[in-house]
């Protein structure tokens, strides 16, 4: 038998819903980044650029102190947060690393069926790739030069272009740090915290409740298709 939706009005949805997303409050006092983007699940990067970066614009919206340097080093020194993909590129509490595993399968078997990744490098090509970040240490696109085969369209990326995504997507690369918006790959066991990388990954039932339970928690109230989509 199917229940009813629960229904709220909307004054109280929208109350709920700004709660969730850290705007009830006045956006001043001690900051704390890595309490903020915990609240929100996680913070999706953003090249757009008018004023700042849309990222950052989130972040100052929530708490006035915030300055474009903080998210930084939140990344590369503290390591307070990883990045990897929700909708897109996104930084994610590092506590939240055990239950994202799941994710990381997801989003392999997922590049495979993409028309503009089909022609990555193989299991040799991304082998080399690997040797390379792990003798000279975290690399960013810029520093290959393999070219674009064949016609040249929006989405099409050259052969290690796609290799760096596609490791990246599996979890076998982590992002080390940004400079600027260009994203440098380091070997995963040198990114997250030991105590993150080895802690035993939950069954994958649990780990599909835990994704739930914690978009329920920063939605405040949803479908189950809004409940889905939210990671």
């Amino acid at each position: 038998m199917t229940q009813a939706p629960l229904k709220i009005r909307n004054r109280d949805a929208r109350r709920l819903w700004l709660d969730a997303q850290g705007l009830a409050a006045t956006p001043t006092g001690p900051l704390d980044l890595a309490a903020t983007i915990h609240k929100l699940g996680f913070v999706q990067l953003d090249s757009i650029r008018v004023v700042a970066r849309a990222h950052d614009h989130i972040l100052w919206s929530r708490n006035q102190n915030y300055r474009e340097p903080m998210l930084v080093k939140l990344l590369k020194d503290q390591r307070a947060v990883f990045e990897h993909f929700t909708h897109d590129a996104s930084v994610i509490p590092i506590e939240f690393y055990p239950n994202w595993r799941r994710q990381f399968r997801r989003l392999e078997e997922k590049v495979q069926r993409w028309e503009w990744h089909r022609g990555m490098h193989g299991p040799e090509g991304r082998a080399e790739i690997r040797e390379r970040i792990r003798a000279e240490g975290p690399l960013s696109s810029n520093d290959f030069d393999t070219k674009v085969i064949g016609k040249r369209e929006m989405w099409r990326r050259p052969p290690h272009k796609l290799s760096l995504d596609y490791m990246w997507y599996a979890g076998e690369l982590s992002t080390s740090h940004r400079d600027g918006f260009t994203k440098f790959y380091d070997l995963t066991e040198r990114v997250i915290p030991h105590t993150h990388l080895k802690a035993k990954e939950p069954p994958e039932p649990k780990q599909v409740d835990w994704l739930c339970r914690e978009a329920i928690r920063r939605l405040a109230f949803g479908s189950e298709g809004d409940i889905q989509r939210f990671w």
